[in-house]
């Protein structure tokens, strides 16, 4: 060539580099790496695979590049050539086929009473009672190794968390719960993970009722510029109790905006161990009211009640992300104490639609009275459900298409048709017997240790 094209547009019109190099595909933008050193460079400084990556489903999947990737760079200053974008769409290949295979790596963490959880990108963290006071470790998501400790206090019991990859939350109550006259107090602690320093607490009080069910009474939610509490407050009258939801606005976690109040639906004292608080986003939070049974939809921006959807009134498991919730039933049919099936749905917050109502079959079991229902949670791609039985030791976890179970136009009505894989596993038996999912792994209490299966394959 006698005049560099490239160049020349580079010179001059950068843009139009851009723009050209932009609509190219794999195969066409591989061969222009091919030209000359100088077209590679150009295509590495413009992220031009790297925008070829975010047009496509491999990328729909959050935090995809920073675990397909063990460089130890900053992922926003990388530029990806080739070689990294075949690196990537492998890595999420391999993904998808351990998802619909329910294959993985499974390992145990954490030798001491595990009472709550939760994980970011890269930690996850556990509180719990090794000895006293109670302490929460974190721990790599990748390579599953302790890394450090924290603790919120000697005479203090963390009974909820929520975490970004900057701040960790936690609301703890303390010792003196049994002590009559002295008040139920609740402090809610924000560390920086950085640093460990706490850089916000906040006191606020809870009822003395079901003072067993901390996690369904007091919960602490953070993330989306919002940080949100739900506790049940007051006393127990005529069955019911009152509840309401504390919330922050947040310009970063050292700015709080002044606290606003949401006060909730009454409570039935028989519905207290469902919870209450399901999720939210940057558009919505999401609660559960038993009376009538619905969910109620509140704006983050207002704080006004937007929408309600009609829900399972006795609703043990429901989870709320990404515009939509899925939830479960556990109610008998009318008249008789056995039960054929479990009732999924799920909903469309925006719209308050049903987009799928599957009918999961319940376990056989010898002892027909006794309370069970399913565990529920989802991905980016995958509908995951749990059969819970206390007398069962295993778990059979279920995981479907989450595409094809929210399609409106899917003529599939059998919930045994749609699923992809099933996954057995050791399961713990306590009352909060729950797990977090995510597109790279499912997390679970098992005994006295937090079970980590990754889909994730090691890089």
């Amino acid at each position: 060539m006698e005049s560099d094209f490239l160049s020349s547009l580079k010179g001059g019109y950068p843009h139009l580099t851009e723009k050209i190099l932009n609509l190219l595909d794999a195969r066409s933008l591989a061969n222009a790496e091919l030209v000359c050193s100088q077209w590679r460079s150009f295509i590495a400084d413009g992220r031009c695979w790297k925008k070829y990556l975010l047009s496509k489903k491999v990328t729909s999947i959050p935090n995809i590049f920073s675990w397909a990737e063990y460089s130890g760079d900053n992922e926003s200053e990388r530029h990806h050539n080739k070689q990294d974008w075949m690196k990537i769409h492998n890595f999420y290949q391999k993904l998808e086929d351990n998802w619909r295979s329910a294959s993985g790596r499974q390992q145990k963490i954490v030798n001491y009473e595990c009472r709550c959880f939760s994980m970011n990108t890269t930690k996850i963290f556990t509180a719990g009672y090794a000895e006293i006071p109670c302490i929460i470790k974190t721990w790599n998501r990748k390579s599953l190794h302790f890394e450090r400790n924290f603790t919120d206090g000697d005479k203090l019991k963390i009974v909820s968390m929520d975490c970004d990859d900057d701040f960790l939350v936690t609301m703890s109550i303390d010792d003196w719960f049994d002590r009559p006259g002295i008040p139920c107090v609740s402090t809610i602690f924000v560390r920086e993970l950085q640093s460990g320093e706490v850089i916000q607490r906040i006191m606020g009080n809870y009822s003395r009722i079901c003072l067993n069910l901390f996690d369904k009474i007091v919960n602490v939610r953070f993330g989306h510029g919002l940080l949100i509490s739900h506790q049940v407050v007051g006393e127990l009258h005529q069955n019911v109790l009152e509840s309401r939801l504390d919330i922050w606005r947040m310009g970063n976690a050292r700015e709080f905006e002044a606290k606003s109040t949401v006060c909730l639906a009454p409570i039935s004292i028989f519905n207290v161990i469902y919870p209450v608080l399901i999720g939210h986003d940057e558009n919505y939070i999401v609660v559960h009211s038993s009376d009538p049974p619905r969910f109620e939809i509140i704006s983050t921006s207002s704080l006004n009640l937007t929408r309600t959807i009609d829900a399972f009134d006795k609703c043990p498991s429901a989870k709320y992300k990404d515009g939509l919730i899925v939830s479960s039933s556990a109610k008998r049919q009318m008249g008789t104490h056995t039960r054929t099936c479990c009732i999924i749905r799920i909903l469309d917050a925006e719209t308050g639609l049903c987009l799928r109502e599957i009918q999961e079959p319940e376990p056989s079991i010898p002892h027909p009275h006794l309370n069970f229902y399913h565990l529920v949670g989802f991905t980016t791609n995958y509908l995951i459900t749990v059969p819970y039985l206390s007398m069962l030791k295993k778990r059979v976890i279920k995981i479907r298409d989450l595409s094809v179970a929210i399609d409106l136009h899917s003529n599939q009505t059998s919930a045994s048709t749609d699923v992809l894989a099933t996954l057995e596993l050791d399961w713990g038996t306590a009352l909060n017997d729950r797990f977090i999912v995510d597109d790279f792994q499912l997390v679970y209490f098992h005994s006295h240790a937090l079970v980590v299966h990754s889909f994730a394959p090691e890089v």
